[in-house]
Order: structure tokens, then sequence, then C-alpha cells
């Protein structure tokens, strides 16, 4: 493998099809080596990193004791999930400081767990399994104050509400980019990553034509979802007037356009999410996500490049 040079190995999980993203990591910096839409096997030494399901993932904030140790926290988080929700099954813990003092605790059972690798022949223990939307927001900047990121997803959205780098919640909206996707390809043939790659003014014009057909119904979803997320959030009472910006995270550059520009109830707080790294035309945010958390298991990512 060379001298400090190493590889993290991603494998992204949706409606049963895999896509594997191979990347070499060295001195803080990944290089997108390989993309393959099926399942390549990694080799032993590299790091491996997979993304989970919501709805297999419960999440929960927690005060836990001080502890020095990472796994005495997890330790600690484990024992008081086991107390409030009664479990006795193998759980899987992680745990996430958040504000006023208390950890945000992402749990699943690993039944569940080893459930969904076996549905997707997956025979091996991954060094990393991360969230669907945190994923993505791993490569958004994080802003100073209280911040909602909304994340349109091609598999799973959701709402995250931060206050600088800490999480206040996670909601789960029921709108997907392929949703969107199938709605342009029925009119034209083509998916909207591929009219918005390929430079063809014409079938752009008509790509945009249709999503600025949809994009009231899809604004009426989005703000809906923003405001329960605010009335939700139980870390801190807010309210829409105390947020200071809502960030938009989406991989189509159709899409971003028509709501940014659209007339709505949030619209003088939406702006477009800053990246820290350049998108890339075949992965999508969630895979450059998992190469970012993966090249984090060997230290700071300064860059994803190919």
């Amino acid at each position: 493998m060379g001298v400090f040079l190493y590889r993290v190995v991603t494998y992204s999980l949706n409606d049963g099809q895999i896509n594997t993203t191979i990347a070499k990591y060295r001195v803080g910096k990944l290089k997108i080596k390989n993309y393959y839409p099926q399942f390549v096997l990694a080799d032993p030494e590299d790091i491996t990193v997979i993304n989970i399901p919501w709805d297999i993932v419960q999440m929960t904030f927690l005060e836990l004791p001080p502890t020095k140790k990472e796994r005495d926290r997890i330790r600690a988080a484990e024992l008081e999930i086991r107390r409030i929700y009664n479990l006795s099954e193998d759980l899987v813990v992680s745990c996430v400081p958040s504000a006023f003092g208390k950890c945000l605790v992402f749990f699943l059972k690993k039944s569940d767990f080893f459930r969904f690798l076996s549905s997707y022949n997956i025979d091996f223990i991954p060094d990393v399994a991360y969230p669907n939307i945190l994923a993505e927001l791993l490569i958004v900047k994080k802003l100073p104050g209280r911040w909602v990121y909304i994340v349109l997803s091609e598999h799973t959205s959701g709402i995250v509400i931060m206050n600088g780098e800490h999480i206040l919640n996670v909601r789960m909206v029921d709108l997907s980019l392929n949703e969107i996707n199938h709605i342009v390809k029925e009119e034209t043939g083509f998916e909207i990553f591929e009219i918005e790659n390929s430079g063809n003014e014409e079938l752009i014009g008509q790509a945009k034509k249709i999503v600025d057909s949809i994009t009231y119904d899809i604004l009426g979803i989005i703000g809906r979802e923003v405001i329960i997320s605010i009335n939700t959030t139980e870390q801190e009472k807010l309210s829409i007037e105390m947020i200071d910006g809502i960030s938009l995270v989406c991989r189509s550059s159709i899409i971003k356009e028509a709501i940014l520009s659209t007339e709505s109830d949030i619209k003088s707080k939406l702006s477009e999410a800053i990246l820290t790294v350049l998108p890339h035309p075949q992965l999508s945010l969630a895979d450059l996500g998992l190469l970012y958390r993966g090249g984090l298991e060997l230290g700071k990512v300064k860059s994803i490049t190919w």
C-alpha cells in the first residue's frame, strides 16, 4: 500500500442497490480512485464505511457523567438507554456532544444492524456505520448561531437544526430527489443529473420548466417540516424568529435554483449551503460524506479530489 498511504472504501446501500467508492488517503488528503455501481470487496486493511437507514436508528439526548474516555461515555450511554427503554438486546451506540451539557446518542439493535447488512449480502462488520442525512452534513460548513439545514438527498431527506456545531434536532422528510427525478425522466427520458451534466441547453430548459411547475408543492412540504422541526426541538425552545438562517443542501443545481428563487414563507432566511468539498459528477453528497467520515478514522480530512 505504501508508506502512510491508506484506502477508504465506502458502500452506499439504498433501495437494494450497492455503490462502492474507493479513495486513497495520504496526509489529510483523499483522492477518489474508483467508483462502481456494484459491490466490490475491500482489502482487510482498508477502512470500510457504510450508510445506515433511519428506520433502524433511534436517537435521544442524555445527560451523562463526565468521562475522559470515549468508551466510558458510550458505556454510560448504553446503560442509560437500557434503563429508559427497558432494552435487553445487544446494542450499537454512538455519542455526539450536544448543547447544554448533553450528548446526542444514536443507538440501534445489533440484530437490526446485522439484518440490514444481510439484506445486502454483506458478511463483514464495517469500521464505520453512519446515518443518511448526517453523512451529507459532514461536508457542509457549519455556520455560527441557530441554523436549519434542509438536506434533500437522492433516497432520504431530512432537516437538522444546529446551534453552531451542536445538533439540536433531526427530522426525516417524506421527499427525495429521486421522486422529483422520476417526474423529470417521465417527461424527458433522461435523469435530472444526466441533463445537468450534458450541457444541452434545450434539455436543461425543459427540465427547469418541469421542476418549476412543482416547486410550490416542494416548498409547501419543506416549509411545513421546517416549522414542525423548530417547534419540536426540546433542547432549546425555538421559534422561526430565533433562527439565524436556513441552509439548503442539494446536489441538483436545477432543483436548488428553483427552490431558492421561488417566493415562500422561508425565503428571507433561505440560502445555499456552503460545501467544504467540490461536488463530484458521479457521486452523491452522501457518498462524499461517507468518504469524509472514513478519512476521519485516519486523521484530519483537508480535501477530497479525483
